[in-house]
């Protein structure tokens, strides 16, 4: 009789069926809520990832802008040939064949080449960030020239959302 109850209270293989089996399913199930916390994370980052080399293409661009705009800057100080709305010259989509060339090779005057200024950024507009719009505006303040250069971004799904970026440069 003591060898029997010693047996069963050291656990018998016939007291312990199924403890293993409860353990790998709780094992389970705390990794299966790990790696979907890791799937949403990596998923948030793949977003914020996206909405920064946005970010980063639109400034690269209206930087650009602005350095033709300073390349030009005797006709860009006096004129109003680099003032562009958010509508204007836009491009649909981004097509080889729509690509402004005018004056490439170098044969235009100053008032042309800011008309191929304004073609050749919204081109590039159309062609690196999709569905964008820019502007290029300017203010008057004694002797120098601020321009306004802005470019807006539509609502691109669940993606994190990209404000509008404006850029600002005096002659």
């Amino acid at each position: 009789m003591q060898l029997v109850q010693q047996e069963a209270s050291q656990g018998s293989p016939y007291n312990c069926r199924g403890v293993g089996l409860i353990e790998v399913l709780v094992s389970l199930l705390i990794i299966a809520i790990g790696i979907l916390g890791m799937a949403g994370v990596h998923s948030r980052s793949l977003q914020y990832n996206q909405s920064s080399y946005v970010q980063s293409q639109a400034a690269f661009l209206a930087t650009d802008m602005l350095d033709r705009i300073q390349a030009n800057s005797a006709l860009a100080k006096t004129g109003s040939n680099y003032q562009v709305g958010l509508d204007d010259s836009e491009f649909s989509q981004c097509v080889q064949s729509d690509y402004p060339n005018a004056c490439e090779t170098g044969n235009c005057t100053p008032s042309e080449l800011a008309g191929y200024d304004i073609l050749q950024w919204k081109f590039q507009l159309a062609c690196q960030i999709p569905g964008s719009q820019g502007a290029v505006s300017f203010q008057d303040s004694g002797d120098a020239r601020t321009f306004i250069i802005r470019l807006s971004f539509p609502e691109l799904g669940d993606r994190v959302p990209v404000s509008d970026i404006v850029l600002r440069g005096v002659l």
